[in-house]
C-alpha cells in the first residue's frame, strides 16, 4: 500500500541552538508500508535523524524534508540563539 498523504506536521518550527524536536509525522493510508525518512538542507543549521529527531545547531533557517514513497512534505526550521 502506497502513502497518499502526509500530515500531524507544522510547517513552521523556531528551535533554540542545541534543543531537539521530534516529528511525528501521520502517513495516510495507515497501512502504507513505505518507509519514512528525513532530510536537512543545511547539515550545519540543524540535523535531524532517521526517527525524526531535529537537532538545532546554530542560528539559521533550515529546511526539513519528510517522504514516504512519492509524497513529501517541507518543514521550516528557524533556528535562533
Amino acid at each position: 500500500v502506497k502513502t497518499t498523504r502526509i500530515s500531524g506536521l507544522s510547517s513552521k518550527v523556531t528551535l533554540k541552538v542545541k534543543k531537539q524536536i521530534t516529528l511525528k509525522p501521520v502517513i495516510s493510508p495507515i497501512t502504507s508500508v513505505q518507509k519514512i525518512t528525513y532530510a536537512t538542507s543545511n547539515k550545519n543549521i540543524a540535523t535531524v535523524s532517521s526517527k525524526g529527531v531535529i537537532t538545532a545547531k546554530k542560528a539559521g533557517k533550515v529546511k526539513i524534508t519528510v517522504k514516504s514513497g512519492s509524497k513529501k512534505y517541507v518543514i521550516t526550521v528557524t533556528v535562533k540563539k
